[in-house]
């Protein structure tokens, strides 16, 4: 009996159009729990899932998720309606059309989305809101965005092998159907003929639509071709900066060669001086010479220099000051800076990432400097500006999250620290 069922199934894909949905799983059932657990396998993967375990970038995940699923509810629409149109009834043309319509859109939208943002809400305003660093924050909505092609590519290596069973089963059903009509048929002699015909009809309906959907492919690879020649040609001819960037970016990540990736950002800021983001190829450069060159005297610099260039409202004036805190106490040993720049922190950021840690930076610096007093006075200060339960976060070396304390916990821990 389910024999049969999937008999009639098949056939009715060869004499009506295919919907996306013959092919492509796009049931809320399946599609949204599959793709809520590609979005947090990637992050898994990514190192990020403490991100989890805060309210506004869950919030975040959960719309991004929703977004995908209307864009592939949306985008199966889109093709049913193509292919309904030009009367397609050959699979070949929604195996390419609807994962290209949801990259595509995810594509577009994530461009539209963060070039707007910016520009309407600040380029520090995902900063504030997901409560991440600048290194957090671009890390996540690439993640976010990946976990949708992920998706989509998972998708479309299933629909392949609902493909191939497509085109097995349609040959079987031809010869079941020609067996089932003979042995219900009294005159076999003229059932065999109209029979013929009929499978005759239906080979040249197949051949008619497989035609029109191959030279509708063949107009579609050709203009997204063309596509990809003009986009190329853009970035090439009128973005080469961009180009600087993402390569210093490649040499950075492979932790080989950052002395290159920081040459590299060099060239770029002498030969694009008027790039638009020119703020963060100089944070970049500072960033290069702190954690992966450990030149702390030039870093400490290049960070001074970022900071009366671009001021202290800037995007990344909130990691640069941090920063600037660490090298003083930690790498050169200069309380006095370490006091000056905590201090210039919470006047520009009292409500920054970093604040609380500003804190027991300060109060650390009390101790090395013999102030005892101001040490104790910074402790009440910080337990009346924040809650004993107020998690902060412990950014690795990289700038990225890697676990909450309690403020109470790392407050406890310096007075141990004093006590001893």
């Amino acid at each position: 009996m389910e024999k049969n069922r999937n008999l009639v199934y098949f056939l009715a894909m060869q004499l009506e159009y295919l919907s996306t949905r013959s092919i492509f799983e796009l049931r809320l059932k399946w599609l949204a729990p599959f793709s809520a657990s590609i979005f947090v396998a990637v992050l898994l993967l990514g190192s990020q899932k403490m991100l989890l375990r805060l309210p506004e970038p869950t919030m975040m995940i959960c719309a991004f998720l929703i977004f995908f699923i209307l864009v592939c509810r949306v985008a199966a629409r889109f093709t049913d309606r193509i292919a309904a149109s030009m009367q397609i009834s050959y699979p070949t043309f929604i195996l390419w059309c609807y994962p290209m319509t949801v990259v595509g859109a995810v594509t577009l939208s994530s461009w539209v989305f963060l070039g707007l943002s910016n520009r309407l809400l600040g380029r520090g305003f995902w900063n504030n809101w997901l409560g991440l660093t600048g290194q957090d924050t671009t890390s996540f909505f690439f993640t976010c965005f990946a976990s949708m092609l992920i998706v989509v590519t998972l998708q479309f290596a299933s629909s392949i092998l609902q493909v191939f069973n497509w085109i097995i089963e349609i040959s079987r059903g031809h010869v079941q159907k020609v067996s089932n009509e003979l042995m219900q048929s009294g005159n076999i002699s003229v059932d065999i003929g109209s029979t013929l015909e009929r499978m005759r009809q239906d080979g040249e309906q197949t051949k008619t639509s497989r035609v029109r959907a191959t030279r509708f492919n063949r107009l579609a690879l050709l203009c997204i071709f063309v596509l990809g020649l003009i986009f190329a040609g853009w970035v090439i001819f009128f973005r080469p900066a961009l180009i600087l960037y993402y390569r210093a970016e490649i040499q950075l990540r492979t932790f080989v060669e950052p002395a290159a990736a920081y040459e590299t950002l060099r060239h770029l800021t002498e030969r694009f001086p008027d790039y638009r983001y020119m703020d963060s190829v100089t944070y970049r450069m500072a960033w290069i010479l702190d954690r992966r060159l450990n030149q702390f005297e030039k870093a400490k610099a290049a960070y001074e220099s970022f900071i009366k260039r671009f001021g202290k409202q800037n995007v990344w004036s909130d990691e640069a000051m941090a920063s600037l805190v660490r090298l003083s106490f930690d790498k050169l040993g200069d309380t006095e800076q370490t006091l000056y720049w905590t201090s210039q922190y919470l006047e520009n950021r009292p409500n920054g990432i970093m604040a609380p840690h500003m804190y027991l930076y300060r109060i650390r610096a009390f101790k090395r400097s013999n102030q005892p007093e101001m040490a104790e006075k910074e402790m009440a200060e910080a337990q009346k500006r924040f809650a004993m339960n107020t998690k902060i976060q412990i950014i690795s070396s990289e700038d990225r999250l890697i676990d909450l304390v309690s403020f109470s916990e790392a407050l406890k821990a310096e007075i141990s620290v004093n006590r001893q």
